[in-house]
């Protein structure tokens, strides 16, 4: 039942990448997108238990880590908001400092023109309109003075509409400031939110480890974590159409060995191949030790596959490249994509966290062909810089 159905949506989501033909279509894809999205969803959830037991503990610290997660998107994004918002602000203050200097040369302007009609003065006006022996010179000093009166008038006017600008920045500057003012409010609370749930997951995480150590299953929990880790690639190789990439544009996966990035700036503690616990496992990546909230970069273009807690991995984003090839990034704080979105090279998708009930933050990384994972540090050569 669950092949007919992995069949029945690689169908569904063929038909979200064909060309529209129809007015609707982009609904149509929409639908099947958010389709795919419950039937991974609904994978997740059925391999994040354990033999058919729900442990307490561990839907615990699920839960105090998606919700850590949901916290640090907030603050992300307030974050990004209050930056715009400043960047804004000082945009605003700059014109009113011009403004106020032009209203300040308007001013001066007017001041020298009430001068120099002070200064004339209405006597010496009287004179030449009444000065008939030249007429010509009476016509020449009216149209000086109708300009002078013209130009006057028009400064004036034009100091009246600085005066309106002025008051309309000032405005949008307080505006700015009070909306300021309720986004740090925002994030301050989000902080003291998440702090608190970090808190928590400590609590939890101190209890898991007590309970594996009590049940002595803490191997067992990894092979049954690789397990469900192996069981979501092939699930998500039925259910996920072949990426067609845009030809002549992207090299082929396969043509970028030993020309990747890694994918976050830190150390390589763990090696691939290198025993863990027992020899009984085997690293399947490496673990990039890192500095929490570091950014976290897709290798290669691909499409977001998986994006979302599982259990031994955290929060957990696999992205397909095509041609069999799949990255997976775990353990992070927070992911920024979502299953079926599209991701160039380099573009940030998630940040290093400790979630999956780890000790020390760090990156954990594979590379996987056809299911099976190869050694990233041939893949993988170039530095990334801060």
């Amino acid at each position: 039942m669950l092949r007919q159905t992995g069949h029945y949506l690689i169908l569904l989501f063929c038909l979200t990448i064909a060309a529209p033909v129809i007015a609707d279509s982009s609904d149509s894809q929409k639908k099947q997108l958010d389709n795919l999205r419950k039937r991974i969803g609904g994978l997740r959830d059925e391999l994040n238990v354990i033999r058919g037991e729900h442990s307490q503990v561990r839907n615990e610290l699920q839960e105090t880590e998606l919700k850590i997660n949901k916290f640090v998107t907030t603050l992300k994004s307030l974050s990004r908001n209050i930056r715009q918002q400043n960047n804004e602000l000082v945009r605003l203050k700059k014109d009113k400092a011009r403004y106020q200097k032009d209203m300040s040369t308007q001013l001066d302007l007017l001041a020298i023109q009430v001068r120099s009609a002070y200064a004339i003065g209405r006597q010496e006006y009287l004179k030449l309109l009444l000065n008939q022996e030249h007429p010509e010179t009476v016509g020449r000093v009216l149209r000086y003075y109708q300009y002078f009166n013209e130009e006057r008038s028009s400064r004036v006017l034009r100091a009246e509409k600085i005066v309106e600008k002025l008051n309309q920045v000032s405005k949008a500057i307080n505006r700015k400031v009070v909306q300021l003012k309720g986004l740090r409010k925002k994030q301050r609370s989000q902080k003291g939110a998440l702090e608190n749930t970090k808190r928590a997951r400590n609590l939890v995480l101190a209890r898991l480890k007590s309970e594996l150590l009590n049940k002595g299953e803490e191997l067992e929990h990894l092979i049954q974590n690789e397990q469900k880790l192996a069981r979501l690639i092939k699930e998500i190789n039925e259910v996920m159409p072949e990426i067609q990439m845009e030809p002549g544009k992207h090299l082929k996966f396969a043509k970028l060995k030993g020309k990747l990035y890694w994918p976050t700036v830190g150390i390589v503690k763990k090696l691939f191949g290198k025993s863990r616990k027992s020899k009984k496992l085997k690293w399947n990546g490496v673990i990039i030790k890192a500095k929490s909230g570091m950014n976290v970069r897709s290798i290669s273009r691909g499409r977001v596959a998986y994006a979302d807690w599982l259990r031994g991995y955290g929060l957990l984003v696999i992205i397909d490249h095509g041609d069999g090839y799949m990255s997976l990034y775990g353990r992070n704080e927070s992911i920024q994509k979502e299953t079926g979105d599209w991701v160039e090279a380099n573009e940030v998708i998630a940040s290093v966290g400790d979630s999956g009930g780890n000790e020390f933050t760090g990156l954990y990384f594979e590379i996987r062909y056809n299911g099976k994972p190869i050694n990233p540090t041939q893949w993988c050569k170039k530095t990334r810089r801060l």
